[in-house]
């Protein structure tokens, strides 16, 4: 005896559908505006973090070539030094647009977009 399953369940094509699922007063279609602005905002936190994170990498090699041609220790210091300052900056301005991102979500997608 053969079982076969199908290829999509019940709760796949209702989703599909757009029929959602029925909660009272109509909080089904909030539920998936809700639902709908949350990944489109961790898309975006997603694309803006992987940006990120391919900039500093860049951003790190370039240090790292310039410390490895250094003659002296003064200069890879102040190689380290000026690495260390640009880093925190960077840092702290992707935290600052990944907040912005989450903020405009949580408002409905209302606030500056960068």
């Amino acid at each position: 005896m053969t079982t076969t399953m199908p290829k999509t369940s019940g709760l796949s094509e209702t989703l599909r559908s757009g029929m959602g699922i029925a909660l009272p007063d109509g909080s089904g279609r909030a539920l998936a505006n809700v639902t709908e602005a949350w990944f489109s905002a961790a898309a975006e936190c997603q694309r803006e973090m992987i940006g990120f994170v391919s900039m500093r990498l860049e951003k790190d090699a370039t240090t790292t070539r310039e410390m490895m041609s250094c003659k002296n220790l003064a200069d890879a210091a102040a190689i380290q030094s000026r690495w260390m300052e640009e880093t925190l900056r960077d840092y702290n301005a992707e935290m600052g647009k990944l907040t912005t991102i989450c903020t405009r979500s949580a408002n409905g997608g209302i606030g500056p977009k960068e």
